[in-house]
């Protein structure tokens, strides 16, 4: 073997590696100024527009992927088998009912209903460390519940449906709660889970298709999944979008593909 030519080609292949990843870095360094220009370049046009970011802005860099949800889990016989104490009365479009056979107490004092509902839920509720708290109702008494993938919450295409409810008595007991879930998968079109653009960029793309009036508040910016779309069948699926809340307007920016719609 001919080891000074080996060498040599050992040199040259070290060299060619590390010209190519110094080409890397400058082409990341190179977009980052860039991203860094535009979103200065944002702000201003923001400010002398009197539009205001109320929300916190997310400044790492996130992936996602599109989702599936399937009403697979017995949901029913579960909680018959594993749940003492509660009975499904009925089950009705992948919905199951239950009834407590002895309500569970909520306390009027300082611990807020919410504290209170989210340790019943955790506690007492199949996967319930899933559900994540959305509101409370006070006049119809009722504590509705998101599900969540990865922490990020899930939305359902029907305006106004969650896939859980507590109802309460004029006690504050709860007494029935309706429930669904979704056993959720991720679904990666190119074998793995993508970088999506940035909450400013998803506020950026609103402000440049004139979404964003002069004068307006922005106070939301969430990550989650939501779909608009019917189930296909028992299967759902859920890309991940900004949630932005512009004045009274929501908005849902495609994380991904970075396609806007409007929510009434």
């Amino acid at each position: 073997m001919d080891w000074s030519r080996a060498k040599t080609i050992f040199i040259i292949t070290f060299l060619l590696l590390n010209i190519f990843l110094g080409y890397q870095l400058n082409e990341k360094k190179t977009a980052s100024n860039l991203n860094f220009v535009a979103e200065a370049t944002l702000q201003e046009r923001l400010s002398e527009m009197n539009i205001t970011i109320a929300a916190e802005l997310h400044e790492e860099q996130l992936t996602g992927t599109y989702i599936s949800g399937s009403s697979e889990l017995p949901l029913d016989t579960l909680i018959t088998s594993k749940l003492a104490n509660q009975e499904v009365i009925k089950v009705t479009d992948e919905v199951v009912t239950v009834s407590l056979e002895k309500p569970f107490q909520l306390f009027q004092g300082d611990i807020s209903v919410q504290v209170q509902v989210k340790e019943f839920v955790s506690e007492h509720i199949i996967n319930g460390q899933e559900y994540r708290y959305s509101h409370y109702n006070e006049e119809m008494k009722q504590v509705y519940f998101f599900q969540t993938y990865e922490g990020k919450k899930v939305d359902n295409y029907e305006s106004g449906r969650f896939p859980l409810m507590l109802q309460l008595n004029e006690d504050l007991q709860i007494t029935t709660y309706e429930q669904n879930y979704l056993t959720i998968q991720p679904i990666h079109p190119q074998g793995k889970e993508q970088e999506v653009i940035s909450s400013i960029k998803a506020i950026e793309k609103l402000f440049n298709e004139q979404l964003v009036p002069p004068d307006s508040n922005i106070t939301k910016v969430e990550l989650s999944y939501f779909s608009f779309f019917k189930p296909h069948g028992e299967v759902q699926v859920f890309a991940p979008m900004w949630n932005i809340g512009v004045n009274e307007q929501i908005y849902y920016v495609n994380a991904i593909d970075g396609a806007i719609q409007n929510i009434q």
